[in-house]
């Protein structure tokens, strides 16, 4: 049985392999680093420019600046300078408050939004009054179906092959319109995906989908290469499959041609995924390709089985198909759970990510779905050593069903920041830690608000009885050891007993540390450490997923 599958294998995982291999490097999703001029910064002279920079190079799709009524202000033409965007403002701005709203594209084609204030010779306030435009719903929605639609096409053409020429070949004639109307869905949803991306990143209406400069301008994005690759890969793929599917013809170089051109199209949908950034990218990339794969085998051969095979009149001709394709889905099954497992790991990181996010508490939805197939497939397996045929019938709908659910749930799930991102970007609050020094006595360090942005800093020096004391002496450096950042020194201004006072700015999330060092007399001085943890406040950015 398996001599077969083993050539489409290797040809399917040699050409992935060297796809990952080659593919160019992506970070995590585009992050502010810095804007000058700052968050809520009051100016005494309008500013030659804004400046945004980000964690990699992105592609802007808007930048406005509006005035404290909402109104646009004219400005000169916004500049890419590497991971920096440049946007030129008149020398006469009048006196008054400004905001800069922004959108942009990340490597990983996700779009990134946010917005920030400042002032002219007067207060800005907080950002809180400025949030950033909102997303066009519609097209999101459009692009979800779309990924559903590609999925369950995938699905048909991966499994439904490999279902018909491994497990079933006497079903080729009877089963081949199916796999062929899955490759009509594959090819129609990359030309609806370019059509609608468009207005999903700019926030236009859906109606400017048919805009020929918006779909020039998506054709050039990774979004719209890697939709073009798809497409054509499908296109190519037209005629192997066809010989794959004609009975009586041996699949030989049809189905390695086929295995080479599937594995390209598997790679369309993960390098437009969560999984071509971050850390692990390469594994990332091999884990989600084979998760997308091992899917597309497993409910590829159940629609194959409820559509076609389990019918009474075709009973005669399914010969063993059945426990063919029961060995086949339980290794399917396998690289699902390695591969999921894996990747919650990678996406999520923690248990309270899993219940504290909307991606988490999503992701337990598919997994409780998944707990269900594993369940029906088990029965099903019964059914199949038992000659069981009727109750089979009953058993592989609803598998089926739930797989559609699962495929729908992906499509919404790349479309969401996964809950590593969404808990670094909670709003934080306020920290608070108290260090021991040497002497018996306390350091309380006070961070507020603790989340991306500016941040008050306020340290209490206390004695053993509890007392707060001045010192002569304090500074304080601050680094994100994850991203090696720092330290970075953060300037004190002494208030006595009152403790020292300052202000720093933290542009990522993540788990800080302070390090502290004060002298209490001539002859002693200490140097404390402690650690905050920083989120990023929600008006800032907002991120919008997208395959």
């Amino acid at each position: 049985m398996f001599a077969r599958c083993a050539g489409f294998a290797a040809g399917f995982a040699a050409v992935w392999m060297v796809l990952v291999a080659l593919a160019p490097p992506a970070s995590a999703h585009a992050e502010l680093v810095r804007t000058s001029p700052t968050d809520r910064q009051r100016l005494d002279t309008p500013p030659r420019a804004v400046v945004l920079e980000f964690t990699e190079q992105v592609q802007p799709v808007v930048t406005r600046l509006l005035d404290a009524d909402g109104r646009p202000v004219s400005t000169g033409e916004l500049r890419t300078l590497g991971r920096s965007l440049l946007l030129p403002l008149p020398p006469d701005l009048p006196r008054g408050v400004y905001v800069v709203t922004w959108r942009v594209v990340s490597s990983d084609t996700h779009p990134v939004s946010g917005a920030f204030a400042f002032g002219i010779g007067v207060e800005p306030g907080s950002l809180a009054t400025a949030p950033p435009p909102a997303g066009a719903s519609g097209a999101e929605v459009a692009l979800m179906l779309c990924r559903w639609i590609g999925y369950a096409g995938l699905a048909l053409i991966l499994g439904g092959s490999v279902f018909l020429v491994v497990c079933w070949p006497a079903g080729r004639a009877l089963a081949r319109r199916t796999v062929a109307a899955g490759w009509v869905a594959a090819v129609a949803t990359p030309v609806l995906a370019l059509l609608v991306h468009g207005p999903y990143l700019t926030g236009r209406p859906l109606v400017s989908a048919l805009d020929p400069r918006l779909l020039a301008d998506t054709a050039g994005t990774r979004f719209g290469l890697l939709h073009l690759a798809r497409l054509c890969l499908l296109l190519a793929l037209a005629r192997p499959l066809r010989a794959i599917l004609t009975p009586g013809h041996r699949p030989g170089r049809a189905a390695l041609g086929a295995a080479v051109l599937l594995a390209g199209v598997v790679a369309t949908y993960v390098g437009a995924g969560h999984a071509a950034t971050g850390e692990r990218r390469a594994l990332a990339m091999v884990s989600d390709g084979l998760h997308l794969a091992a899917m597309s085998l497993w409910a590829g051969g159940l629609v194959l089985l409820a559509a076609c095979a389990l019918r009474p009149r075709h009973r005669p001709a399914l010969g063993d198909a059945l426990t063919r394709f029961s060995q086949l889905a339980l290794g399917s099954v396998g690289v699902l759970a390695a591969t999921g497992l894996f990747q919650t790991w990678r996406q999520v990181g923690s248990f309270a990510g899993l219940t504290g996010t909307p991606y988490g508490r999503l992701l337990l939805v598919k997994i409780a779905l998944f707990t269900v197939l594993l369940v029906l497939g088990v029965l099903a397996m019964r059914a199949v050593r038992g000659d069981a045929a009727g109750r089979l019938r009953r058993i592989v709908p609803i598998e089926v069903a739930c797989l559609a659910v699962v495929l729908g749930l992906t499509a919404v799930l790349v479309t969401m920041p996964p809950a590593r991102h969404a808990e670094a970007t909670a709003a934080g609050g306020s920290a608070h830690a108290v260090l021991s020094l040497p002497d018996g006595g306390t350091a309380e360090v006070h961070v507020a608000p603790a989340a991306v942005g500016p941040n008050q800093v306020r340290i209490v020096v206390r004695d053993q009885a509890g007392r707060a004391r001045a010192v002569p002496e304090m500074t304080m450096r601050v680094s994100l050891p994850g991203r090696g950042l720092g330290p970075f020194e953060v300037p004190l201004r002494s208030h006595g007993s009152a403790g020292y006072g300052g202000e720093m700015t933290l542009f990522f999330a993540g788990a800080w540390r302070l390090d502290l060092a004060l002298r209490t007399s001539d002859i002693d001085a200490y140097v404390v450490t402690t650690t905050i943890r920083v989120g990023a406040a929600k008006p800032v950015t907002h991120h919008h997923g997208g395959r």
